[in-house]
């Protein structure tokens, strides 16, 4: 009974997975990323047939994953977005034991376990129980339904954060603290830029378009990026953008003229308005390339 209740709350998980099944001949465009691109990026305004499987902690070595296990479902897929944020290359990856491998199991038939899957794989409750355990409180006990998903699993209520609490004042805001990383480390930059660089490569031998995304940030988290980070960051994107120039990168992560505080739910992730705004700009770069 509790792991059939625990199903009900990942609503976005089972928009995603009827869109995967019911459109997946027709897919032509696959969104990977972190919750900043699933917050950024409303598949049902992009003009092309699109599908976003970005979600929360889901670092690159996981949509590498995804994307092969996909792959031969869609026939027509033509491009793949991934993201480059301020954090990607010094944050360690997921690897095999991530809890939300139960999730892409369940939803969407990916086995990212590193063995056979067997019962307590499936079991959402027990990768993640004291998540679900509040889930189960809050929808159930508190009765916070205050969602709006579309057919495409994007969150079109989601505006409560906590810039919606400080009614987006930015002088609250800059004084506010918020998580962010500020350890640089080398030998993670290192891992991760080699795994980076083997996706690309991936996907040229498959001959599938690669749109790099750095997502708008407001400017409070500009301000407070460690300099190392950040240089070593743009560092592998330009080598990118040497070495791979078919690849297209769409860059507002320094856009504080088109992305205003009421965009964003928080320093680093855009509300469906900002989304609304970003999409745009996305879906123009595909239609170009179709």
């Amino acid at each position: 009974m509790v792991e059939y209740l625990v199903r009900e709350i990942p609503e976005s998980y089972q928009y995603n997975a009827a869109h995967l099944k019911a459109n997946k001949d027709d897919i032509e465009v696959l969104v990977l990323g972190s919750s900043q691109s699933m917050n950024a990026i409303n598949a049902a305004i992009v003009d092309a047939p699109t599908l976003n499987l970005a979600s929360g902690d889901q670092h690159h070595d996981t949509d590498f994953k995804i994307a092969k296990a996909l792959l031969p479902r869609f026939p027509k897929l033509k491009t793949v977005v991934l993201e480059v944020s301020y954090n990607h290359f010094e944050q360690q990856h997921n690897g095999s034991d991530f809890w939300k491998n139960s999730v892409y199991l369940e939803y969407y038939g990916i086995n990212n376990f590193d063995h056979n899957t067997y019962f307590k794989d499936r079991s959402l409750f027990l990768a993640q129980h004291t998540l679900f355990s509040n889930k189960l409180y809050n929808y159930y006990v508190k009765n916070e339904r205050n969602t709006g998903f579309n057919g495409y699993g994007f969150d079109t209520l989601n505006f409560n954060g906590t810039f919606h609490k400080w009614d987006y004042n930015e002088s609250i805001i800059a004084k506010r603290n918020f998580k962010i990383n500020l350890n640089p480390s080398l030998d993670t930059w290192h891992t991760n830029s080699e795994l980076f660089i083997e996706i690309l490569d991936y996907f040229r031998s498959k001959n599938i378009q690669v749109i790099v995304v750095q997502v708008p940030m407001h400017k409070s988290f500009l301000a407070k990026r460690d300099p190392l980070i950040l240089l070593r960051k743009n560092e592998i994107v330009t080598h990118i953008k040497t070495k791979y120039p078919e690849v297209i990168h769409v860059n507002h992560e320094e856009d504080t003229l088109r992305f205003i505080v009421r965009d964003f739910i928080n320093p680093s992730h855009l509300n469906p308005k900002g989304a609304a705004k970003f999409t745009k700009i996305l879906s123009g770069v595909i239609n170009r390339q179709r």
